[in-house]
């Protein structure tokens, strides 16, 4: 008797699921604000976090439904992430060590942390991701991933 009783259980399309974790971080990341304020250090390790997990999963997944053009661009994207996640580590024991106190110290995080060489790219080519994820770049040498 128990074999055939159902037990029911939300269906979840993975594929659909990560890519929407991808795009809510990613456009967070392009836009300089997480969660309607600006970003911590916290936040953005947070954030590349989610982002490289997620894109990790859409590149390697074989149930991701990115074409191979797709899957190749976000490849070469994700060849950027040590750097940025290196130097949020660095920034935010920078800061520490500064013992940065403010009166809004998520504002003062921010400032910091937009003045990282590596978050500015890492901005910069995800918004043009963003823009382009449904056909990949392949007019733009920093996400084509046949120029490495």
């Amino acid at each position: 008797m128990l074999a055939n009783t159902e037990i029911p259980y939300k269906a979840v399309d993975r594929f659909a699921s990560t890519l929407r974790t991808f795009h809510e971080h990613a456009g967070a990341i392009a836009s300089g604000r997480a969660e309607g304020d600006a970003f911590t250090w916290f936040l953005a390790s947070e954030y590349e976090w989610e982002m490289e997990m997620a894109c990790t999963w859409l590149v390697e997944s074989p149930e991701s439904r990115l074409s191979d053009a797709e899957k190749a661009t976000l490849s070469h994207f994700l060849g950027i992430m040590p750097e940025v996640r290196d130097a949020i580590v660095a920034g935010r024991k920078q800061a520490s060590d500064r013992g940065l106190q403010s009166a809004e110290p998520e504002w003062a995080d921010w400032l910091e942390i937009a003045a990282l060489p590596s978050w500015n790219n890492f901005t910069v080519r995800t918004a043009i991701l963003l823009s382009q994820l449904g056909s990949p770049a392949w007019n733009d040498t920093h996400f084509d991933a046949d120029q490495g």
